[in-house]
């Protein structure tokens, strides 16, 4: 029955993770940091060089070289280390290159970032957060953490945005 038990919970947690997890690349350009979806976008104060470099590392992930677009990632930080948003895209590269270790730390170096007054809003900043700990929740559940999984979930959620 215990079995049963934790095999439903492990059910029920992955399904509801994988809905919330909001891991799409963002649209350039924008002048917001948050879509009506919930979607973590650039903020106005990303310069084009940088907002070039996220395209083309869209483009080479979903071309399915995840190195490409991690190399892409890479120079856009050197030119914008104190974006939280950029590092919260790297940690969303990595998970999808199944290194969720190092995905929970970059999703925990955006929301640093954030609270430090690297977003605009209050708003903008709950919403770059809620998106790094589906990020962190995604990546325990990969590492088979569950107990880790679900309060990040729940953090996540604390932050409705």
């Amino acid at each position: 029955m215990k079995k049963i038990f934790k095999v439903i919970s492990r059910v029920l947690l992955f399904s509801s993770i994988i809905v919330l997890v909001a891991c799409q690349a963002p649209k350039d350009k924008t002048s917001s940091w948050s879509s009506s979806t919930g979607e973590v976008r650039p903020g106005p104060k990303t310069g084009k060089a940088v907002l070039a470099l996220l395209s083309k590392a869209r483009q080479a992930s979903k071309a399915g070289s995840l190195s490409t677009a991690e190399s892409h990632l890479e120079r856009a930080l050197r030119i914008e280390p104190q974006n939280p948003t950029l590092w919260l895209y790297m940690a969303k590269l990595r998970l999808y290159a199944n290194k969720s270790t190092e995905s929970i730390e970059l999703a925990k170096k955006a929301i640093a970032l954030s609270a430090r007054g690297g977003v605009a809003s209050q708003r903008d900043r709950n919403s770059l957060q809620a998106d790094s700990w589906r990020v962190i929740a995604h990546a325990y559940l990969k590492l088979d953490m569950l107990e880790n999984a679900q309060k990040a979930q729940e953090t996540s959620n604390s932050l409705n945005y």
